[in-house]
């Protein structure tokens, strides 16, 4: 059978000024202790009694002492109090400084262009934080899940999350190596991609990510086939480097590839833009200090070409 441990409301008043004044031997010691006056510290006592049902104290003019009841109830409670105070204690500390674990939940492609610019700095300027990084494509519950934060695309936010920008506005481009260029053809419009080999990015709800362009103001997507299906961008950069199809992702990653002639752009004209990317978390009056610790050193050390 399973033991009720629930706490009768109030039952936990009057614990301090009992535990006092069993340690002190004086309800006028305790009561100096406690900054209170003796006949207050009476009172608490008496109401103490009255819930538990039995005399905690034997009083004389001379001396208080524990009866059975009160003996019983101190070594019991003395320990108990001892550990809320402890965990008190514990809860403030992390209140007022950056210590503690800090949990980000952040979309897969930017794990890399995110953390490698600041984890080394971070973690030495913060050695009581315990940074915990968990890739996740999905648009998690940050409270569910127990995460501080998380990092994610500015458009896919809900709007009762507080947003934080981490990066500037940038594309998602189509990009493919020379050689496929050269086997394949170069499409001149987005319905082309039908005829080629894409690479295709599995989110962690089973849906593939979609290949998504612009022409003017009206946005479609496009249905892509190829022979590589994959669950993050590292590998979707693998396989386009490799020549075997083409593939989309954040502007800004394949721009040295570009500079360089390693890959080609592929219907830059139509390439969509995106907000950027946000830490974001939800809205609460104080933000604990290991959390605005990452926020600010995040916006002082991230480079201005993030991502």
């Amino acid at each position: 059978m399973k033991q009720d441990l629930t706490i009768p409301h109030g039952a936990l008043d009057g614990i301090e000024a009992f535990l006092r004044v069993a340690e002190r031997r004086s309800f006028s010691a305790a009561a100096s202790d406690l900054g209170v006056s003796p006949s207050a510290i009476s009172q608490t006592i008496k109401g103490l009694e009255a819930r538990v049902g039995a005399p905690l104290f034997m009083r004389t003019t001379r001396s208080v002492g524990l009866t059975q009841a009160g003996e019983m109830f101190f070594e019991r409670a003395a320990p108990a109090y001892s550990g809320l105070a402890e965990a008190y204690e514990a809860a403030r500390n992390l209140g007022n400084r950056p210590a503690g674990r800090l949990r980000i939940n952040l979309m897969r492609g930017a794990i890399q262009p995110l953390f490698e610019p600041i984890i080394a700095g971070f973690c030495d300027t913060y050695p009581e934080i315990e940074l915990e990084i968990y890739a996740d494509d999905a648009l998690s519950d940050l409270n569910a899940g127990g995460f501080d934060a998380g990092v994610r695309m500015g458009e896919s936010l809900e709007a009762d999350m507080v947003a934080v920008r981490l990066s500037g506005a940038f594309r998602f481009v189509a990009v493919a190596a020379p050689a496929y260029l050269e086997r394949y053809g170069m499409p001149q419009r987005p319905e082309e991609l039908r005829t080629h080999r894409c690479v295709r990015m599995r989110l962690s709800s089973g849906a593939m990510l979609p290949w998504t362009f612009v022409d003017g103001n009206r946005e479609f997507d496009v249905p892509v086939t190829g022979p590589v299906i994959v669950n993050d961008f590292a590998g979707i950069m693998v396989a386009v480097r490799s020549g075997i199809a083409m593939g989309m992702v954040a502007e800004p990653v394949v721009h040295e590839h570009i500079e360089r002639g390693d890959l080609k752009l592929v219907l830059g004209d139509f390439a969509p833009s995106s907000a950027g990317l946000f830490l974001y978390y939800p809205s609460r009056k104080q933000v604990m200090p290991k959390l605005r610790a990452f926020i600010d050193y995040a916006r002082e050390y991230l480079p201005d070409d993030l991502i």
